[in-house]
This record gives structure tokens, C-alpha cells and sequence, in this order.
């Protein structure tokens, strides 16, 4: 099927509207972009070359050049980097930014970059599928010792007690639907959903599931397990899930619950029945995740005593 003429594309195969809505919300999280602003001029150097993985409407890429880098590669595979070359000439960058329409994994570059900068840190930390992308660039992309923005993912997983947010679950069973829905239902129990927790949420203490050191981390999966300990009565609905990062030293990033002020939200990842249960009981837990962050599994099984 031929691609459509570019304005269509924009309107039909983008929806636009939340395209344009999502990236805003990024521009207007101040926290977010003041630590990435902090993180790349403490990195990109005068004179460096910059491959900006995920480019977005291209903010990153603009500090970059703000902090002096000879050229920026600005890298995305959405209809999103068509208004990004349009803001960089308006802002008078785009001397030093070549934008590049694809996946990274698919693109090439004339030279090897000095400083890799991937804000494809998704709300668990790696949705985003960041693991392959910053190992596929360590690989092809970057000269040997380049620096990457962030250097390191870490992801926590808790109990957590959502009924609304398990009821995108749960209603697939609702008398009222028309016909038998048991198949969705069963999907729906295996997807990775997005939610805004708070403490109030969460049933026990955090555990850490996932440390990955971006500047070593080969392209493999992340599978780890433990165990989690409930701390008050209540009913279990699955894992809440979020990460904190570190940009590079001196500088963090996070969406630790409560989400406040921040345009990232949750992972949640859902029992497909919830259960009653009280403080001290034991949880054994186990998620493995692929590097391109595409696939999810997990598993949340009571402890006897």
C-alpha cells in the first residue's frame, strides 16, 4: 500500500491531535526537561557529534546544539519529526541538526557520534524497548567511549490495589457485554497497562527488579523475581511498576508514586482475578521483559506459610 501524501499521513495514520498533545506534555513537564538540560551540558561537549535516538519534537536535540555540538543526528521513526525539522529552522538550528525519519535500528550514519542521548525512558523505565536502541547504537552509532544519556534504568515493582485500573481487566467478564468476551479477558489479564499511582495504592514496599547500566547492558532480556511482603489488609489487584534513572552522575530522573508534576506515568501489570489479602502475607513475584520493551510477562503467587 502506497504511503499517504504527508498532511494525510499526519491526520490519518498518526491522530494527530494526541501526537501533538503528548509531546507538549513533555515540553511542559519542567522537572523532566530541566534534568535533561542539566545532564547534556554537564555531557556534549563543543565541537561533539550527537545522535538524539527518539527525537521527538526535537527539544533534546536543541540543547544539544545550545550546549555546542557540531551536529546532531535526530532520529525518529513518527510523523512527529516532520514538525521537528519545521521548529528547528524556525528556531535557527537546523544548520547543525540532520533529522532522520526510521527506527535507529535501520538507520545509518556518515560518522560515528561522540554522545548518545535516548529519552526513550517509558514509564517503567522500559517500555520504551531503551536497552536495544542504546546497545544497537554502542554497536554501530557511537565511537568507542561515547558518552549515553542516561547511563543507567533501574525498575521497582510493588502490590499494588487499583480497582479501576483493574477493571480494564475484569470487565471483559461484565454479564452486560453482548457475547462471551473470555478471549479479551484473557489478553487483557497478560498486557502491560499504564496508570497514575499513589501511595495509597500500594500495598507493601517496593522492590528493585531491574539495574541496567546502559553503557554496558547487552541487547537480552530483563528477568528477575523476589518476593513481596503485604503490609496492610486489603485487596490485590497485580504490580504497580515504575523507574528512577540516572542521566549522568549528579543527575536523576524519576516517576516514583505519587506521580506529581511529572507527564510520565505507571506500569501496572494485573492478576487476572484480584485477591484478598492481609498484612504479612508473602508474595513471590517473577517479570521478564524483552530489550525492545515490547514483551511482558509476570507472574504473582501467594506464599504459604
Amino acid at each position: 500500500m502506497a504511503p499517504l501524501p504527508g498532511s494525510l499521513e499526519w491526520q490519518r495514520g498518526s491522530s494527530h491531535s494526541t501526537v501533538l498533545d503528548y509531546h507538549l506534555s513533555m515540553l511542559q513537564d519542567t522537572a523532566r526537561m530541566d534534568s535533561f538540560r542539566r545532564a547534556i551540558n554537564a555531557t556534549v561537549k563543543p565541537g561533539d557529534v550527537v545522535v538524539d535516538i527518539g527525537c521527538g519534537s526535537g527539544v533534546l536535540s536543541f540543547m544539544a546544539c545550545e550546549a555546542g555540538a557540531r551536529k546532531v543526528y535526530a532520529i525518529d521513526g513518527g510523523p512527529v519529526i516532520e514538525v521537528a525539522r519545521e521548529i528547528a529552522i524556525d528556531n535557527g538550528f537546523d544548520d547543525r541538526i540532520e533529522f532522520l525519519r526510521g527506527w535507529s535500528l535501520e538507520v545509518g550514519l556518515p560518522e560515528r557520534a561522540d554522545v548518545l542521548i535516548s529519552e526513550t525512558i517509558g514509564n517503567t523505565g522500559f517500555d520504551e524497548g531503551i536497552i536495544a536502541w542504546s546497545f544497537d547504537a554502542r554497536q554501530r552509532l557511537l565511537r568507542p567511549g561515547a558518552a549515553i544519556i542516561p547511563q543507567r534504568v533501574r525498575m521497582w515493582v510493588a502490590a499494588a490495589q487499583a480497582d479501576e485500573d483493574h477493571a480494564l481487566v475484569s470487565d471483559w467478564l461484565a454479564p452486560e457485554l453482548p457475547y462471551n468476551y473470555a478471549a479479551a479477558y484473557r489478553r487483557a489479564a497478560k498486557t502491560l497497562w499504564f496508570a497514575d499511582f499513589t501511595p495509597n495504592n500500594l500495598l507493601g514496599q517496593p522492590e528493585l527488579a531491574a539495574d541496567v547500566d546502559l553503557q554496558t547492558a547487552p541487547n537480552e532480556p530483563i528477568i528477575s523475581a523476589g518476593t513481596l511482603q503485604i503490609d496492610r489488609d486489603g485487596e490485590l489487584h497485580g504490580m504497580a511498576c515504575w523507574f528512577d534513572s540516572m542521566l549522568c552522575a549528579g543527575v536523576t530522573a524519576d516517576n516514583m508514586p505519587p506521580r506529581e508534576d511529572t507527564s510520565w506515568s505507571h506500569g501496572f501489570l494485573p492478576l487476572a482475578e484480584s485477591l484478598e489479602v492481609s498484612a504479612g502475607d508473602r508474595f513471590s513475584w517473577e517479570v521478564s521483559v524483552s530489550a525492545a520493551g515490547e514483551q511482558w510477562t509476570w507472574q504473582l503467587d501467594r506464599i504459604e506459610d
